[in-house]
Order: C-alpha cells, then sequence, then structure tokens
C-alpha cells in the first residue's frame, strides 16, 4: 500500500500557494501542488499576474482574466492519464457573479480575501489510491521555433522533464520517510484509538456552548429573515431562497491539521485545502457545481436534508422520511429543472438528461437528496462559458437566481466571500471540475469562518431552517475541535 504524507510535512516543503485536491469517498486519486509558475489573483474589476521575473494587471473580469491567462497553454489529453495532470488551481468567491449579473451590494464586506485566485502548476504529484502509485506530471513549454528547429532540442526538453520528474519522486520519498511525518501519523492513530476524543467531549460538538465561536445571524434574526422570504414567497417574487449563518472563532491550529482531521471525520466527494499568502480554504464539499470531461458536462445538485441517526435503524427512518418528503421532493424537482436549464444554456440542443435522479448520500453530519444532470458541451462553446452558465449553483442560491440572489443580498449581514463560490480546476487540455464551496472553513488572519445555510420556502419552519444550518456546519467544527486537542497534548497541555 503507498504511504501517503501527512499534509503539514507537505507544506513544510511548499510555495506559499499550493493545493491537494481530492475525493474523500471512493475518490481514486490525490491531487497535490506546491510551487506554482504564475499566479493570477483579482477583484471583479481587474487582476494581478505574477511569476518568477515580472508582474502585470490586467483590466479585465475574472472568467476573462483567467481566460487570457491561461490563453498561451494548450497540452493533448494523454489517454488513461489521471482527469488532471496540470493547469490551474485556485477558487472563485461568490461575488464573482457580480461580473456576470448586476446586483446591489448591502452586506457588511469584513473579511479581506481576494475574490479569486489561481495558480498555474506544471509540476504535479498524483497519489492513485486504486493502483496504490504515485505519479508526476512535468510539463515544459514547446514553442514553435523548438519545433521547427533541431529533433535535439526537443529531446533535450524531454529529458529536462524527466530529470525533474525524477526529482520529484526523490522529493516525495524524503516527504514520507521524514521522522516529522512519522510522528505526526503515530500521535494522530494514537489519539484516534484512545478514549481522549470522548473523554473531552468532543465526539459531539455542541455549537450553542463553544467558547469563543461568534455569529454573524443570530437566531432571531435569522428567524425574522426567514418570515421576509416567506413574504416573498407569497408575493410571487421567488419560490425559495437559501440563507446563511456565519459563524467565526480563533483557531488555535492551522488549516493543514484541520484539513487531515476534516478528510477523517467526514470524507466527500470534492474535497480541497488551498493555501494563499495571507489565507486558506479546507473544504470538505459534497457537491459539484460543474464538470468537463472532454465534451461531455456534469452537474449534480444538493438539495433536501436530514440529521444522521443515531444508529442504523434511525438513519434509515430519517432517509425514508426525507425521500418521500412532498416539500422536499418538490424543493429538489424545483432546482433539478433550474440546473437543467442553466446547462442548456451551454449545451448541444436536445443533449442535456438526468443521468441519476433523486438518490440519498450519507455525510458524517448529514444526509442529502442528490441527482445527476448530464449534457454535451455545444461546439461554440468552452469550459469558461460552462462555469458562467452555472456559476452559482442554484441549490445554493435558490429560484429564480438573480432576485434570490437580490434577498441574500438585502438580508444576510456579511458578504459570502469564497463561500458558496467555486473550487477547482481546469486543465491544459480543456477539461475543468469545480465543486461548490460549501462545508468549508476560511481562515484569514488567524480567524476561521464557516458558513451554511438551508433552502427556505413558504412552509419553513423558522427555527428549523436555522437548526439545520448550524448542523451542517458540525463537521468543520470538530474538524477544527480535534486539532486543537491533538495540538494540546502534543504540547502537554490541557484542552
Amino acid at each position: 500500500m503507498l504511504k501517503v504524507a501527512s499534509w503539514e510535512e507537505v507544506w513544510q516543503k511548499a510555495a506559499p500557494e499550493s493545493f491537494v485536491l481530492e475525493s474523500g469517498k471512493g475518490g481514486r486519486y490525490t491531487f497535490i501542488g506546491m510551487q506554482p509558475k504564475s499566479v493570477i489573483r483579482g477583484t471583479i474589476e481587474e487582476a494581478d499576474v505574477w511569476n518568477a521575473t515580472s508582474s502585470n494587471k490586467l483590466q479585465l473580469p475574472p472568467l476573462e482574466a483567467i481566460k487570457h491567462w491561461m490563453k498561451p497553454y494548450h497540452a493533448p489529453k494523454v489517454k488513461e492519464a489521471p482527469k488532471f495532470i496540470g493547469g490551474c488551481v485556485g477558487f472563485l468567491g461568490y461575488d464573482v457573479i457580480r461580473s456576470l449579473e448586476k446586483l446591489p451590494m448591502q452586506a457588511k464586506r469584513d473579511v479581506e480575501i481576494p475574490d479569486y485566485v489561481f495558480g498555474l502548476y506544471d509540476q504535479i504529484w498524483i497519489i492513485d489510491h486504486q493502483e496504490a502509485a504515485l505519479f508526476v506530471a512535468v510539463h515544459t513549454e514547446v514553442t514553435p521555433d523548438l519545433v521547427d528547429n533541431k529533433l535535439e532540442l526537443l529531446r533535450l526538453a524531454y529529458d529536462q522533464a524527466e530529470l525533474q520528474a525524477l526529482r520529484m519522486v526523490d522529493q516525495w520519498n524524503e516527504i514520507i520517510h521524514s521522522s516529522y511525518g512519522q510522528q505526526q501519523r503515530q500521535e494522530r492513530d494514537e489519539l484516534l484509538k484512545s478514549g481522549a476524543l470522548v473523554e473531552s467531549g468532543q465526539l459531539d460538538v455542541d455549537l450553542e456552548s463553544m467558547k469563543g465561536l461568534t455569529r454573524a445571524f443570530s437566531r432571531a434574526d435569522f428567524e425574522h429573515a426567514v418570515q421576509r422570504i416567506q413574504h416573498y414567497i407569497a408575493q410571487g417574487d421567488v419560490f425559495q431562497v437559501n440563507l446563511s449563518v456565519r459563524q467565526s472563532c480563533e483557531l488555535k491550529s492551522d488549516a493543514e491539521c484541520i484539513y487531515e482531521w476534516l478528510r477523517i471525520i467526514n470524507p466527500s466527494p470534492y474535497m480541497g485545502l488551498l493555501r494563499f499568502q495571507d489565507f486558506a480554504l479546507v473544504s470538505a464539499s459534497p457537491e459539484l457545481l460543474v464538470q468537463r470531461e472532454d465534451r461531455v458536462l456534469r452537474t449534480r445538485p444538493i438539495a433536501g436534508t436530514r440529521p444522521r441517526g443515531a444508529n442504523a435503524e434511525e438513519d434509515q427512518r430519517l432517509a425514508d422520511e426525507l425521500i418521500n418528503n412532498e416539500k422536499e421532493r418538490a424543493e429538489h424537482v424545483m432546482l433539478v429543472d433550474l440546473e437543467r436549464n442553466d446547462l442548456g444554456r451551454i449545451s448541444a440542443y436536445g443533449t442535456v438528461r438526468v443521468d441519476e435522479f433523486m438518490v440519498i448520500e450519507y455525510y458524517s453530519h448529514v444526509m442529502h437528496i442528490v441527482t445527476q444532470i448530464e449534457g454535451i458541451l455545444a461546439n461554440d462553446k468552452d469550459s469558461y462559458d460552462a462555469i458562467a452558465a452555472t456559476f452559482p449553483g442554484g441549490t445554493i442560491t435558490g429560484a429564480p437566481k438573480v432576485r434570490t440572489m437580490e434577498i441574500i443580498e438585502e438580508l444576510e449581514p456579511v458578504g459570502r466571500g469564497p463561500y458558496t463560490g467555486s473550487m477547482g480546476w481546469i486543465d491544459y487540455n480543456g477539461d475543468m471540475e469545480f465543486n461548490i464551496i460549501i462545508r468549508t472553513l476560511v481562515e484569514c488572519q488567524g480567524k476561521g469562518y464557516v458558513q451554511a445555510g438551508a433552502g427556505i420556502v413558504i412552509d419553513s419552519v423558522p427555527a428549523k431552517e436555522y437548526t439545520e444550518s448550524l448542523n451542517k456546519a458540525k463537521a468543520v467544527w470538530k474538524a477544527i475541535r480535534y486539532s486543537e486537542l491533538m495540538n494540546s497534548r502534543v504540547k502537554n497541555e490541557a484542552f
């Protein structure tokens, strides 16, 4: 079995901008990049681009800026290779929608994070869990003059890439065999096996009593906002609105350690850790925004939630209640229709279809109803068109999209930042995959921010929707508390 390093030790070798992307729920690959050749970072109006030798500004909106930045780089698709072998990795914050739609700006922006950041990665480590193998991917620029001149120059470029790949293998072996890494793994394993987590009371994090935890939305204000949404629904403005609660506290552990625990506690299909110079994103997202594989597009909306049961019998009862609930089914079908329309805007005529309809997926603290929708990308469209058509996901705004986003801006007290934006990658060959940034920690200047919400409809019960929002955030807070517990044990401090 391939030994996997802990992320803390990996990041010791990394540049400020680095990433890990993986599926913790049946996924085959883990992708790791540590030294981007270029970085783009921007707002909805302009972007800063820099590399090792230069920097410049682009006066373009986000998706246009990223497309312009990526335009010089193309690579053929390698048959039977992992789905991502090099390109750009990063995130689009929720406010990127302002470059696509005109929306008011009323909520307070109190966390200083750019609207989007991407790194361009020519060197990727890829862990193949199915084959218990490590792949390294190295890209080398091949210019027209290189091709037109001598075959020896192409051979030299190939040999240099091969040498770099061997260096990457050596670097990986150095990391996983380090005494630091072995110590970290041993401490974590001992903590999991011991009764310390049970004794500390952290197996079931009580958010209501957590010290230092603050909420941007009080329960009373949230319930009043639910009533305002129901008023809008009764007037015919909207059918459903996603309303969210942001929670925050000071952090006593770093993003890498928290991610280690999150992938153990709540393995999810679209996980990732993005590190930047001044902040980090730690994500255990269950939801796909959009994926492109060759010309095939996929989106996988989630709508409908119940908490997990205390045992298998209660779990089944809650699952049956969820899938047979008339309100939940109607809400889910409405949002599936919204996503079908979004995908239809950039798909070839007649190719959009529902591939998997209303299945239950289970996570550590909640279960969801999920549907998968597919289409074939139209010949005159590209990956950036697909992102623009589906961003942000309708399941985390509501329907119809633009009006619900106006209401969200009116009622939520703080801007969403990265929350309900998207994290993912675009390969040099044009393929791409982006999650929806939910079940995600934003770490910035020593503070942690976790946001979660619920879909509000005409017959929603305000108190239950508030509780559901908090339940969805529990796995992230639990990972934070576990990481702090391990740190305190390492330092021989009381938790």
